[in-house]
């Protein structure tokens, strides 16, 4: 039904425009379409009663929709065949040549003759009864598209944990797991119904400290239905470190990584397994004659394939209790457990937990629609009571919470939702790459004030709140998401009937014949569609992800209805000039492909919204018939080495998404045109994504300068400058990103001629941004002088909703911008600001303020990232540490909660105001050799030191919780850390334990919870320094739990204070 409503919608806002237009005057169908509108009305009444009634008339709707892509297909062709209404249409048919001119009279007869059949078809739909009246037919049964054939690995995500059967069921499996001393595999499963929870607690394993340290390889791979052995193989050779090469068959991968594992220990997880040969004909022998021991963690649905596969322990994942299930819908809907709205709405969100049948997916997504009710009960009961709960059609597993949650959904997030069938298990989403599709799709409704990419936008985070999308936590700004298998599941049963994923080998011509939207999963020489070669599909969406060698010579013929199409992969070297007639396209991705050209053809796709040619290596021309593409929305071009381009990208003026927009910084280079007038980009003023990249000139050897050369000498005022920007009218653009990068590869330290230098900062203050940027990302700016526009005592009013930005190359900088002006920004990265020494009251400016309160620097800053700064000797939060009172009354970063600062070997110390900071949990410091002491940071939760050669004293963190200690040697004093739960302490060349730690837990054993857990990674001989009766026994016995290994792990000992365990192999 979704997807039969937006078709509708499209339908009926084409058809009213073409009614308006003098086309239909032109054709002599203005009745007709007329008439067509009227039908259309009534058809939606009876799309709103049988949403209403939930009546399943698959007979009926399968017509309608047939005749909807019809009508859909035909009011394309009329918009491309005929002019638009601003220009005379008469005028120009007395223009053309006598043979065109008959030409095109036939064209537009037959579309009229079109429009009438479908008058007519609907005539014949209405006399049996169907619309008008809905009788009721038995809906038949469609097939279910097929899992998919290769399933791509899944990176560990934390979940939304709650009660102590998880943390319990995770300590007796790792217990079973470590134990193991046998030279063989040793399988254990986790079992239980989809949903249940079993990804989850094979990730809590899986993270445990203690498999990391048992285990010298861990992998994680996701099984499906249809797996490809070939691909699961060479998967597993990756993930252990090893290269499959250009092997491509099973036995020619077996010994390969047999010979990868090399006698290690490893842990294997195999998540969602259906069948259980995948261990015991496949990889049971290379991995027990490869490896030393180790372990397969198997996630599977049902028992007897955990049996099958010898497992040792079968874990049966319960359902979670009433109790534990309540805790996690508060969790998800934002109620504090024991507040006023939560006991309020108990014994209502009780009954609807136990509805949910124990599942923690369906109470999450069940969550994902409380949230967006009034938190009421008469809100929470009406849920309650929805007849979704009960739909007899579904298959059992999709029944109750998980299709309520789809079904509760808006109109346009259901098919924005259901789109997700086409795409891999476990496939990771990006942001941008579904907006494009959502709109290309016709999904996304125009709303005055925002384009149709930034709903999307709005869509796909109102799906996150849902919990219908899982954020990857890699990405803090939720640019990058999954989804569960379950609901990708029931994405693809709702949408069985005209979407599918999979080899297209394994449908008949009835099913081919009725899909719309096509994913190809094969893995064979050639992408062949069955059928005739002359018969054409109704395929609107054909998707090649991972492309085979070649594809079949007529496909575009074939697929004239199209309007995406991604073809990705090195199989696509060419594109036939066919892909000219494929009118209808919105989306064309020939991302990653060797393709070398693109046909003039293209010119011919009016209709062509996103065109993307990211990282084709082989490309280097684009013809001059793209800037033809009138409707263009988004060219991406990133990663392409583009060396000629055409004059007139500024024609293209719906452009809002620009990515690699190349500019020369020697015009004198582009005598070829291998890039484009910075003047183009003033016509484009729908810009809201932009991405620039720009070309280095030619070398001098003459008056280089490199960042040492620079360091000695004072900032300097940066000179007024031709300030007239190019992109001052673009009153919508949200980012902008700016690349620099040389023409030719330079050394590792870079030199650069006062002409490069100047040109540069020329190109950089034409490109100062409007005020409404949030993003900005520069990449190697080779200018001596911060941008004028960046040191403005205003920047705070100027780039009022900046909340992002990341400079990554600053090579001949000597300060920077005053950046805690900014009253929104969230996310600071500095990368290789190698000319820097001091960072003072400049980077703070004067802060934010309303005239009455103290004003505040970096009010809302999150997460600061210092990295690669080899001359940083100097870090002030203010004038100077002890500064005037003025200076005193500005408040510093009061919300910022993750500091990194890595491979700044001259820092001599962090700023004390940091140490006062509440919101502060998280610091990382890596490779500064300078400092010497942390102290005195009284909110942090976990610090991580690595290879700090001078670090002498670590001190009073009162809430640390974590430390990591690794490769450094001067530390002498660890004191005053009363939180401490969990130590790592790594260094392979010390002789003996440092004694500092001995004080350590001799100040702790007054504490009421002394339990410390203790892992140190360090040579043969510190470990037997470390077994019973050794000289460092005395420190190991005052820990709760110590695991003590080599770097190749053959060495090891392990010891629990409590249980009195203690195993060691010396």
């Amino acid at each position: 039904m979704a997807t039969l409503d937006a078709l509708f919608g499209n339908c009926s806002e084409k058809l009213a425009a073409l009614i308006q237009d003098e086309v239909a005057m032109i054709l002599g169908v203005k009745e007709e379409l007329r008439k067509l509108q009227r039908r259309m009305k009534r058809i939606d009444g009876a799309l709103k009663k049988v949403e209403r009634e939930r009546t399943e008339d698959a007979a009926w709707l399968n017509e309608l929709q047939s005749i909807l892509h019809e009508a859909n297909d035909v009011f394309d062709e009329l918009r491309y065949e005929l002019p638009s209404a601003s220009s005379s249409v008469l005028s120009i048919l007395c223009c053309l040549p006598i043979f065109s001119f008959f030409n095109s009279i036939r064209v537009r007869h037959n579309l009229a003759e079109r429009i009438r059949d479908l008058n007519n078809r609907i005539d014949a739909v209405a006399k049996d009864q169907w619309i008008f009246n809905l009788e009721s037919v038995n809906a038949t049964v469609g097939r279910v598209a097929s899992m998919s054939s290769t399933r791509e690995t899944c990176e560990i995500m934390e979940a939304d944990v709650v009660g102590r059967e998880i943390e319990d069921a995770t300590d007796v499996l790792v217990e079973m797991i470590v134990a193991n001393n046998r030279r063989n595999f040793q399988v254990i499963a986790v079992a239980g119904m989809g949903g249940i929870g079993k990804t989850t607690l094979a990730q809590k394993v899986d993270n445990n400290p203690r498999i990391r340290e048992n285990f010298q390889v861990r992998i994680w791979i996701c099984v499906s239905q249809k797996y490809s052995a070939v691909q699961l193989l060479q998967e597993i050779t990756r993930k252990a470190g090893g290269s499959h090469g250009s092997a491509e068959r099973v036995l020619e991968l077996l010994p390969i990584l047999s010979r990868t594992l090399g006698g290690r220990r490893i842990f294997l997880v195999l998540d969602d397994v259906w069948r259980s040969n995948v261990w015991t004909d496949l990889l049971r022998n290379p991995l027990q004659n490869g490896a030393a021991r180790g372990c397969v963690l198997v996630t599977t649905r049902d028992q007897n394939v955990a049996m099958r596969m010898g497992a040792k322990h079968i874990h049966r994942v319960e359902k979670m209790s009433v109790a534990s299930g309540w805790e996690l819908l508060c969790k998800k809907t934002y109620l504090e457990e024991e507040g006023e709205d939560a006991q309020s709405l108990r014994s209502v969100g009780v009954q609807i937990v136990n509805k949910c049948g124990g599942l923690p997916l369906a109470i999450k997504v069940i969550a994902g629609v409380l949230t967006t009710k009034e938190k009421s009960r008469k809100e929470w009961e009406k849920v309650l009571k929805s007849n979704a709960w009960s739909m007899s059609e579904l298959p059992k597993e999709f029944t109750g919470a998980l299709y309520l949650s789809y079904d509760d959904l808006p109109l346009h997030l259901k098919q924005c939702f259901l789109s997700l069938c086409l795409y891999l298990e476990d496939d990771v989403h990006r942001i941008w790459d579904l907006r494009r599709m959502w709109v290309a799709e016709g999904f996304v409704k125009q709303e005055e004030g925002l384009t149709m990419e930034e709903l999307a936008e709005q869509y796909y985070f109102e799906l996150i709140r849902r919990s219908l999308l899982q954020p990857d936590p890699r990405h803090v700004d939720k640019s990058r998401c999954k989804v569960h298998d379950l609901l990708r599941s029931l994405s693809q049963y709702l949408s069985r009937d005209e979407s599918y994923y999979g080899d297209p080998q394994s449908l008949d011509a009835t099913a081919i014949s009725k899909l719309r939207r096509l994913s190809i999963a094969g893995s064979g020489e050639i992408v062949t569609i069955p059928g005739p070669e002359t018969e054409q599909l109704r395929l609107s969406t054909l998707l090649l992800i991972k492309s085979p060698p070649r594809i079949e010579r007529n496909l575009f013929s074939r697929v004239p209805y199209l309007q995406v199409l991604i073809l990705n992969g090195k199989g696509i070297e060419c594109v036939p000039d066919s892909v000219g007639n494929l009118i209808h396209l919105r989306l064309l991705d020939l991302n990653r492909t060797n393709i070398s050209n693109l046909p003039d053809s293209i010119g011919f796709l009016k209709n062509l919204q996103t065109l993307n040619l990211r990282h084709c290596k082989f490309l280097n021309t684009l013809p001059r018939s793209i800037t033809r593409l009138c409707s263009l929305r988004r060219l991406g071009l990133s990663r392409t080495p583009l060396r000629c381009v055409p004059e007139g990208i500024g024609r293209l003026q719906l452009l809002n998404d620009l990515d690699g927009f190349v500019i020369n910084a020697d015009v004198s280079c582009n005598t070829e045109r291998n890039s484009w007038d910075l003047e183009e980009l003033k016509s484009l003023g729908q810009l809201r994504w932009l991405k620039l990249s720009i070309l280095g000139g030619k070398r001098n050897a003459n008056s280089v300068h490199s960042a040492d050369d620079l360091i000695v000498q004072p900032p300097t005022v940066t000179h007024p400058r031709n300030t007239a920007s190019v992109l001052e009218g673009k009153a919508f653009l949200k980012e902008l990103i700016i690349l620099c990068r040389p023409q030719k590869k330079r050394e590792k330290v870079l030199p650069y001629t006062e002409e490069e230098i100047s040109k540069i900062e020329d190109i950089f203050e034409k490109l100062h941004p409007p005020t409404c940027l949030e993003r900005l990302w520069i990449h190697n700016f080779y200018g001596r002088h911060i941008l004028s526009w960046m040191l403005s005592s205003s920047l705070g009013t100027y780039l009022p909703y900046l909340t992002s930005v990341n400079f990554k190359g600053l090579p001949l900088c000597l300060q920077l911008p005053p950046l805690g002006q900014l009253p929104h920004l969230w996310y600071l990265g500095i990368e290789n600001a190698f000319a820097i020494v001091t960072i003072g009251p400049e980077l703070l400016g004067i802060g934010v303020g309303d005239g009455v309160h103290a004003a505040t620097a970096f009010p809302k800053l999150e997460f600061l990232n210092m990295v690669n700064m080899p001359n940083w000797e100097e870090w002030s939060l203010v004038g100077s540490e002890t500064g005037n009172s003025s200076s005193r009354s500005l408040r510093v970063m009061p919300r910022l909660e993750v500091l990194c600062v890595i491979d700044c070997p001259k820092l001599r110390a962090l700023p004390k105001g940091l140490q006062q900071l509440r919101a502060l949990q998280n610091l990382k410091v890596e490779r500064a050799h300078s400092l010497s002491v942390i102290e005195d940071f009284l909110f942090i939760t976990e610090l991580i030191i690595i290879k700090n050669g001078c670090m002498e004293r670590i001190s009073n963190l009162p809430a640390l919780k974590k430390l990591t200690i690794c490769g450094t040697p001067a530390l002498k004093c660890v004191h005053n850390l009363a939180a401490l739960q969990h130590l790592e302490l790594q260094d392979y060349s010390m002789e003996s334990l440092p004694e500092w730690l001995l004080r350590l837990v001799q100040q702790r054993a007054h504490l009421h919870d002394k339990n410390l857990q203790l892992v140190i990674r360090c040579s043969v001989a510190v470990i037997q320094r470390c077994l019973k009766g050794g000289h460092d026994w005395p420190i190991i016995e005052c820990f709760s739990h110590v695991r003590a290994y080599t770097k190749d792990r053959s060495a090891y000992l392990e010891y629990t204070k409590q249980t009195g365990c203690y195993r060691t192999n010396q």
